[in-house]
């Protein structure tokens, strides 16, 4: 032990991969010593007993003593690495690590045996700190060929039917978006007097483009106004830089301004807007035992928010009711309740244009 400790310093257990290449090294030589010996042993064995015993050959059937016994004789030097039985390099508790008849796979393991020459190296050290280094180790590096062929397997797209499958392999090919970048679609009319803070009156104002929504807010001196797109929203802002009169001769003037933030059109918009649905519903044929009243609580129910209802009665001709609600989802929705009242099911119920969009300027319908 004393000779061994000299020869190789103890490694540091905590370096995992030095202690275990250390071990590799020592245990490597002491194999080839032994197996060297062994062999050197059996051949003179061999020699004597064919040059001294030949008759003894004949007792043993045309065999040599080496064959008869099932294997060539081991020195007691090779008892503490047998180099050809798998038991005992097993159970020294490195076993599984390597096989000396397989060193190709142990090169992924323990760096730097039976590997060749050609394959790119990385230099591996066994030690740390100030301790002299005991094996300088190599481990293959992959190949740039073997790289490409496994990025192009990991990348390669799998047709798969994911519809009808609880699992896949991939998540396959995105699809392309058509949708242009979102963009701002909102305006904002600032100083609105008190006389001015209803959407009917804010409404009015508005031309040039279909109107998405419309709030108010709680101090009614702020209107929202949200257009279904872009151009619309920046021409009506462009036309007025010095904002909108209201009165002239009082000087009442409210100013606009255009949104920070970009407004994202959400699917339910493209759908309601692919099918033409605006924030007007006409209905026509409607009974005329209905009121006014009536008309405003069916319209308002659920939290719809009505900007005007406008009925008209011309005689000899069915009773026409429009609906101007404050946005498309509002409009939508109470379409939706009266197309599926039995009482509403001998009416024309449909959407038609919004009056915003009509306009060119200001407008009092």
């Amino acid at each position: 032990m004393a000779e061994l400790g000299k020869d190789y310093p103890v490694a540091d257990v905590d370096d995992a991969a030095g202690f275990m290449a250390f071990a590799r090294a020592l245990r490597e030589k002491k194999a080839r010593e032994a197996e060297a010996e062994a062999k050197a042993q059996a051949d003179q064995d061999t020699s004597s007993q064919q040059n001294g015993f030949t008759n003894g050959f004949d007792d043993f059937g045309g065999q040599s003593s080496a064959d008869a016994n099932g294997s060539a004789p081991v020195s007691a030097s090779n008892d503490a690495w047998p180099s050809g039985a798998s038991d005992s390099r097993n159970d020294d508790g490195f076993g599984d690590f390597e096989d000396k008849n397989h060193n190709d796979n142990n090169a992924s393991l323990m760096p730097g045996i039976g590997e060749d020459v050609d394959t790119p190296k990385a230099s591996v050290s066994g030690f740390r700190g100030d301790a002299a280094e005991f094996v300088s180790q190599e481990t293959p590096v992959a190949t740039s060929e073997n790289v490409s062929a496994s990025n192009a397997s990991d990348h390669a797209v799998v047709e798969e039917d994911r519809e009808n499958l609880t699992t896949f392999k991939s998540w396959g090919a995105p699809i392309a978006r058509d949708k242009p970048a979102a963009q701002v679609r909102r305006v904002i009319i600032k100083g609105l007097p008190s006389a001015w803070s209803s959407p009917a009156k804010v409404l009015s104002l508005i031309h040039g483009g279909m109107v998405e929504s419309i709030h108010i807010t709680p101090t009614g001196n702020n209107a929202h106004i949200l257009f279904c797109d872009h151009e619309a929203c920046k021409a009506f802002y462009d036309k007025y830089p010095n904002g909108i009169a209201l009165d002239k001769e009082k000087r009442k003037t409210v100013f606009v301004e255009m949104g920070k933030e970009v407004d994202v059109i959400s699917s339910q918009l493209s759908f309601n807007l692919s099918i033409g649905s605006t924030r007007v519903v006409r209905a026509i044929g409607v009974g005329m035992n209905i009121n006014m009243g009536e008309l405003l609580k069916l319209a308002s129910a659920n939290n719809r928010k009505v900007e005007k209802i406008l009925d008209s009665c011309v005689p000899g001709e069915p009773r026409n009711v429009v609906f101007r609600f404050c946005s498309i989802d509002d409009a939508v929705r109470f379409r939706a309740v009266i197309l599926r009242d039995a009482d509403w099911e001998h009416c024309n119920i449909q959407h038609i244009a919004d009056p915003c969009e009509l306009a060119t300027g200001l407008h009092a319908d």
